[in-house]
């Protein structure tokens, strides 16, 4: 057994401690003499930088502290199926202790000679995505929006209507009233992951990198994974708020510069294998489109939904801006009938928006394609709006094919 780390604190200041602990390194679990828990993210010379976990009550210079190794490890794998728990590995469902293997959590991109091609779509139960935006099996996509347009609802959809084996629901800084739904919620094949908004920032940040390491535990064991991050910009601020504590200074836009890498690293670590898969669908709030971190998130995925904030406001969900969005991966893992059927029905949407303002005048003008997808309207619109329940993608396509053959 590794022997435990013994020193005393130097200063608290605010929202770092700073100490003397020989004999740990970055990443290091410690425990202040009352029990409180902290990360180390700095190490200079003789002196330790440690974020806290919580709030350090009783802290003071010369105080006891110790490193806590057996706070570096949790369970992973089938037996957190249908379990609720923080990003220690420790449940918060009210349920009995999570017993099983404690192992190391980690993740690390797939080494390329296991990495296999994304050639098989995951049904999103979306109508929407499923027909016009479909996900390949290892993808990583985001849900762009602002505020109150439906992001949280979207994903809550899709982690009950999706066609994945396993699903692990990270609840990054969620209101306590949203992670308690979320828990609720949490069936046969789901784990919930959760860091409420009133976490300190080093918690967001164990959670989302506990749900990636349980997936690539999953994956690893021949699963197709589904996780779901909510939200992605959440833990993207507590890796920059990590970043300041430890030293660094600020970059482009406000963002230290190992926050990108740090997003790289995370998202990097999803993707298809000879075993298994994880596809990542992560929120991003996109209220500032000139965001640097927006731009670097979006070169890293594999394809993003877009959010509008006029269709929600107008009542029709899920507010997709078809025209606005985009999947790499269809090409790969529609067949071709959907393809065509897909592109008939992007076209029909493009001639409805760009003509709007003429129509609000009265002024609908006589080209044959554009009167088709006026007539098609009634069927667009059964095809892009659904309810909260999944839909059936075998009928979602069937929707699809209904709606091309009216804009013929």
């Amino acid at each position: 057994m590794r022997a435990v780390s013994c020193g005393e604190i130097l200063a608290v200041n605010g929202a770092t401690i700073e100490a003397k602990l020989p004999g740990v390194h970055l990443g290091s679990r410690v425990r202040t003499e009352s029990g409180a828990r902290g990360v180390v993210v700095a190490l200079r010379e003789m002196r330790a930088t440690i974020v806290p976990f919580d709030a350090p009550e009783g802290a003071r210079s010369g105080s006891a502290l110790r490193g806590a190794p057996q706070d570096e490890r949790a369970v992973l794998g089938s037996a957190l199926f249908g379990r609720s728990c923080n990003g220690g590995g420790d449940a918060i469902d009210g349920g009995a202790p999570i017993r099983g293997t404690r192992r190391r959590p980690g993740f690390a991109a797939p080494a390329p000679q296991d990495r296999v091609p994304i050639d098989r779509p995951l049904w999103s139960g979306v109508r929407a995505i499923d027909a016009l935006l479909t996900f390949g099996r290892g993808a990583r996509i985001g849900v762009l929006g602002g505020a109150g347009i439906g992001k949280t609802t979207l994903l809550d959809t899709i982690a009950r209507g999706c066609a994945a084996e396993a699903v692990i629901y990270a609840a990054i800084g969620e209101r306590g009233r949203e992670a308690e739904r979320a828990i609720a919620r949490t069936d046969d094949r789901t784990t919930t992951i959760v860091a409420t908004g009133d976490d300190r920032a080093a918690e967001w940040v164990a959670a989302a990198e506990f749900a990636m390491a349980h997936a690539v535990h999953l994956r690893a064991r021949g699963l197709h994974v589904l996780l779901l991050c909510d939200s992605l910009a959440r833990y993207a601020n507590a890796l920059r708020e990590l970043a300041l504590a430890r030293g660094e200074s600020l970059g482009r836009g406000g963002w230290p510069p190992s926050v990108v890498p740090a997003l790289a690293r995370w998202l990097e670590a999803a993707g298809a294998t000879r075993h298994g898969s994880i596809t990542v669908v992560a929120t991003v709030l996109a209220a500032d489109v000139e965001d640097p971190l927006l731009d670097a998130t979006r070169a890293l995925l594999d394809g993003h939904i877009a959010l509008s904030p006029a269709l929600a406001h107008a009542g029709r969900f899920p507010a997709i801006d078809i025209l606005g969005s985009r999947s790499r991966t269809m090409d790969a893992v529609a067949t071709p009938e959907h393809l065509i059927a897909a592109s008939r029905v992007r076209e029909g949407l493009a001639l409805l928006a760009g003509s709007a303002d003429a129509r609000a005048l009265g002024i609908l003008g006589t080209d044959p394609r554009l009167l088709a997808a006026v007539a098609a309207e009634p069927a667009l619109r059964a095809l892009l709006e659904q309810g909260a329940e999944p839909a059936e993608p075998g009928r979602s396509l069937r929707i699809l094919a209904e709606a091309a053959d009216t804009l013929l």
